[in-house]
């Protein structure tokens, strides 16, 4: 009888165990990946249109390594941040957004002088 206590002990004790493991790593389905790796279910993306085709970059800088392309039409970014100017079309902006584009890659660079005139002033987050 003992003996059948403490397996049924050990195996309460392991299937908690398991159970606060699982919950202390899940990530909500709905969370959002940000550069620095780390989730946040509060981070929503914005949609912006995108008028010309552009290059994305690795990091918010067109001297860094271009890793695809971003084709016009609507997508959705993940946030802004400031980096070097770029001039395009006789618009010229130091604000890159961090998008996943149209290659494949996941968290990229492109800049905001390549948006729609009408996706200029919509509200995104810093990041």
């Amino acid at each position: 009888m003992r003996q059948l206590k403490r397996s049924v002990v050990a195996v309460l004790s392991t299937a908690a165990l398991g159970a606060a493991g699982l919950a202390a790593t899940a990530v909500p389905a709905n969370a959002a990946q940000n550069p620095a790796g780390s989730t946040s279910a509060t981070q929503a993306l914005t949609e912006l249109n995108f008028q010309y085709a552009s290059r994305s970059y690795q990091s918010p800088n067109p001297q860094s390594p271009s890793m695809g392309m971003v084709y016009p039409g609507r997508r959705y970014v993940y946030c802004y941040t400031m980096g070097p100017s770029v001039t395009y079309m006789g618009k010229t902006s130091s604000t890159w957004f961090l998008i996943d584009d149209d290659s494949g890659n996941k968290h990229v660079w492109v800049n905001k002088v390549y948006l729609d005139p009408d996706s200029w002033n919509v509200p995104v987050p810093k990041c």
